[in-house]
């Protein structure tokens, strides 16, 4: 048939004008139940109501569909080949209809979460103990922050939540603080030069070491102010990770820079100590970021409040005005 005789023939008319959902729902419970009375209460529906109803159903689809019998009525072999599909149908719209939701104890689901190696140091330890008692099924995989990288994962789905000092991704994304955070000096226990105290002027003498981490602000924001003219710091050596300027300070006469919460785990366990900053660094948010299409996912929904109920708030060794 050409689409010419298609446009001149009758109209369709809308399903929704050929199919009542209510009368659906009604042909389902009377199936159900085999007897009008009990399908009317359920449904909140009078016997007038109910018989009308059943009159419609008919009249569409020239069929009884049920036939009385002494104690309700029996669906006519039409009626049951007619109730699969019709639970199916209305089975599809509910679920259209109902917010899903996400149960914690029961799935199996794997969260990506971006973050650096301080994020993997500092939440992935408590995060984990958490989820074994809570969410023995989900599964959480980490993966490093990366500029447009970033932005495209968290839009795609393929990353569900960054986590840490993260610049502005755009108006799509949502942000949630979880703690101010700021940068603290780590020393060995035994320096010669280092006892408790920095000097402003010892910066100049003492070799620095400075962390960045890839897609993150630290190095920059650090820098900034050990390069200013009043302080000219002797930076000696700059690297990626966080982790490593632990080690370094604590076998050689060099200090470094690192945000506070971090230098709080790692000290005791390296034998450093922890020194207030002579000069101001700037304090900085650790924050989650999310794309506004996984607002409502009930299971972004759920990690989103696992991080507040861990991690919100967290204090900072050396407490300054922001």
């Amino acid at each position: 048939m050409s689409l010419a005789n298609i446009k001149a023939g009758r109209p369709a008319r809308l399903l929704s004008r050929q199919v009542d959902l209510n009368l659906l729902e009604l042909f389902e419970t009377v199936y159900r139940t085999r007897n009008l009375t009990a399908a009317g209460s359920q449904l909140g529906l009078t016997q007038p109501a109910v018989s009308r109803g059943l009159g419609r159903l008919r009249e569409m689809y020239g069929d009884a569909l049920f036939v009385r019998q002494q104690r309700g009525v029996v669906p006519t072999p039409f009626a049951d080949s007619l109730v699969s599909p019709v639970s199916s149908a209305l089975e599809i719209l509910r679920s259209t209809v109902y917010r899903p939701t996400f149960s914690q104890a029961e799935e199996a689901r794997t969260f990506r979460i971006s973050m650096s190696d301080i994020g993997e140091r500092l939440f992935l330890p408590r995060l984990m103990r958490h989820l074994a008692e809570v969410a023995p099924q989900v599964v959480i995989e980490v993966v490093p922050p990366s500029g447009g990288e970033l932005f495209d994962g968290l839009a795609s789905g393929q990353i569900d939540l960054a986590v840490g000092y993260l610049s502005d991704l755009g108006k799509q994304m949502h942000q949630r603080r979880l703690f101010r955070e700021q940068f603290v000096y780590v020393a060995r226990k035994d320096h010669p030069g280092v006892k408790g105290k920095l000097r402003r002027d010892q910066l100049r003498e003492l070799a620095h070491v400075v962390a960045g981490p890839e897609g993150m602000q630290h190095a920059a924001a650090v820098e900034k102010v050990l390069s200013g003219s009043r302080i000219k710091a002797r930076v000696a050596l700059r690297v990626h990770s966080f982790l490593c300027v632990g080690p370094i300070v604590a076998s050689t006469d060099m200090i470094g820079v690192v945000p506070s919460n971090l230098g709080a785990v790692v000290a005791p366990h390296m034998q450093l100590q922890l020194v207030e900053p002579p000069v101001q660094f700037p304090a900085f948010d650790v924050s989650m970021t999310w794309h506004q299409r996984f607002h409502r996912d009930p299971g972004s929904e759920w990690l989103r409040s696992v991080f507040v109920t861990l991690f919100d708030s967290l204090r900072v060794p050396f407490e300054t005005e922001a």
